[in-house]
């Protein structure tokens, strides 16, 4: 610690008194490194006031107040000390805005025992006085024990209140050069940060980044960001630092809850020094003692917030929230920037699913019309954007049979594109190892039921044609109803058969014949069919669907689909998606 310069004076002179303190000033302007300051300012009040030891305490910063020390015949090294501010001694010593000079502490035990712990000696007297910047109290200087055994006199503290307008003005000059530094400091780091930022693009990264700089830059023991989830509202712990394993489950909250939800719900930073005193606060560590979370906003709504804690009462600051408010701007910009990204992969990697589900869908599908003799048929499939889980499929059995098989999964995407594999290869097995339809789909209602999650299941109609004898077996597990139409235009639904495959165990199928007389027509459809809808949300129907067929009766099976399919596009409301669309027709000739 750089050390004032002896001096003999005569305190009652005049011209001793300004050279002391024109040598004062040229010392505390010397160095207005902080700590070098405060140094200075020390050994020149034990020197000047000839005293053992002296003492600054600062309370301009009102989160953090501290105490510096010095005495001659310790270590003769300025120390910093815990003020505890709250103490009675702490407020007559350093509370009371005006000088204090006490000659005989012999019957003032508590201030005795204060600078007993606090510095160090046993004290006998003291000189204390304010240190103020215009009618701001910045602090507290204090001098102990005149050496010699004398006591303190009208000249010292004539020079104490001298020297404690300089130590103000020297403080503020050393505050606002602290404050420059700081300042550019930050700005070369969040400089720093962005350049960092500006390169990543997954969320992970960034968040994982983030986190680092949050934790360096707010000297916390815990930090976490949260991002808060667009669809129910919730705040989801998505990153942290210092925070145990075992409690990472405990830290999902919602909108409004725990200082982090407060923050989010209101977009307010807020500085908390002493979490006990919060009615917010929920624990996370059990030492935690001060907090802060600040929101991170975009385009005006709130994505996220930072949450800082620390193991020390009134751990942060105005500065600290600035700091860490200028960052989280900086931050959104990046996180916007993230997830946007990771929504346009998810996007990407969900377009990649339907191309491969349409691939694996079309697999299942006839490569062309089958030829037989007596009769006219056609199948067709257009499927949605979405990418549902239709299947249609002529089967050949055995000489004068043909299987024809219909089938719709509930649900979209990948998962209906399986499940409708595992139907169909199901079905095919089946039908190698049974000729009953009502075993077949029992069998396939069995294994399905098994291997699906209960919401899955499968509507179907399958049936076999007797070409010989122009009989048509079927049963229909919950499938909408195929449609016979006679040739004399009167219309059949066939709907003998069960529930949907796969959504009960052990479920039974009862099977019914029909006969396909000549002119006769048979449609098996999906339901994309009849409940496509206009802008009314009025639904295509059952009703519109018998009377193209009815008044389509002659025409070729090709022909009649295309015409259902133009009405349905004639009567959709283009904004409204539709699903898939399956139909087979066979005519009996």
């Amino acid at each position: 610690m750089p050390e004032a310069q002896d001096h003999n004076r005569s305190t009652g002179s005049a011209g001793t008194f300004e050279r002391l303190l024109i040598e004062a000033s040229h010392i505390l302007n010397s160095d207005l490194e902080i700590q070098t300051l405060l140094g200075n300012i020390l050994g020149i009040l034990t020197r000047y006031l000839k005293a053992e030891a002296s003492t600054i305490y600062l309370s301009n910063n009102a989160s953090r107040p501290e105490l510096f020390v010095f005495a001659e015949d310790l270590d003769k090294q300025m120390r910093a000390v815990e003020p505890e501010p709250d103490s009675d001694a702490a407020r007559r010593l350093f509370g009371a805005g005006h000088p204090l000079v006490v000659n005989d502490l012999r019957g003032d035990d508590s201030i005795r025992t204060y600078l007993s712990l606090r510095i160090g000696i046993d004290a006998r007297n003291l000189v204390a006085v304010p240190i103020k910047n215009k009618e701001s109290l910045l602090g507290v200087i204090g001098v102990a024990n005149k050496r010699g055994g004398g006591d303190f006199d009208e000249n010292d503290l004539e020079i104490m209140m001298a020297l404690s307008e300089q130590i103000a003005l020297a403080l503020a000059n050393a505050d606002l050069i602290a404050s420059l530094r700081r300042k550019n400091i930050e700005s070369q780091s969040l400089y720093e940060i962005a350049k960092l930022l500006s390169g990543k693009l997954e969320l992970s990264e960034i968040l994982e980044l983030i986190a680092e700089q949050v934790t360096i830059l707010a000297g916390a023991t815990l930090t976490t960001i949260y991002l808060v989830d667009p669809n129910d509202g919730s705040i989801k712990e998505v990153v942290s630092i210092g925070v145990p394993e075992e409690i990472k489950n405990r830290l999902t909250l919602k909108i409004g809850e725990g200082i982090t939800g407060w923050v989010a719900k209101t977009g307010k930073s807020l500085m908390i020094n002493d979490v006990s005193k919060n009615s917010h606060y929920i624990p996370i560590l059990p030492d935690t003692r001060s907090e802060l979370a600040v929101p991170i906003i975009s385009r005006d709504r709130v994505i996220g917030v930072f949450n800082v804690e620390s193991n020390r009462l009134n751990a942060y600051t105005a500065e600290d929230l600035a700091l860490l408010e200028m960052f989280a701007s900086q931050a959104a910009v990046s996180l916007e920037r993230a997830l946007l990204y990771q929504q346009m992969m998810e996007q990407k990697s969900l377009t990649d699913e339907l191309k491969i589900a349409r691939r694996i869908q079309q697999t299942f599908l006839p490569k062309g019309q089958p030829q037989v003799q007596g009769y006219d048929m056609a199948g067709l499939n257009i499927p949605s954007e979405a990418v549902g889980g239709d299947y249609y499929d002529f089967i050949k059995i055995v000489d004068n049979q043909l299987g024809i098989a219909i089938g719709d999964v509930s649900g979209k995407g990948m998962g209906a594109a399986l499940i409708m594999a595992t139907f169909r290869a199901s079905l095919k097995a089946e039908i190698r190892n049974n000729f009953a339809i009502r075993t077949i789909l029992s069998k396939v209602n069995e294994l399905l039921y098994e291997s699906i999650e209960r919401q899955n299941y499968v509507t179907a109609v399958y049936g076999v044609l007797d070409i010989a004898n122009h009989i048509f077996t079927y049963s229909n597990a919950g499938h909408p109803p195929p449609l016979l139409v006679r040739s004399d235009g009167t219309v059949m639904e066939l709907t003998e058969g069960g529930y949907a495959i796969g959504m009960f165990a052990n479920s039974s199928y009862k099977e019914s014949s029909v006969h396909m007389g000549a002119g006769d027509s048979l449609l098996l459809y999906t339901d994309g069919v009849t409940e496509a809808q206009n802008s009314a949300g009025e639904e295509f129907g059952m009703r519109r669907l018998k009377e193209i067929i009815i008044a389509n009766r002659t025409p070729g099976a090709a022909t009649v689909i295309d015409t259902i399919v133009k009405e349905i596009g004639n009567f959709k409301d283009p904004a409204h998606q539709l699903d898939d669309l399956t139909m087979i027709l066979i005519k009996s000739l």
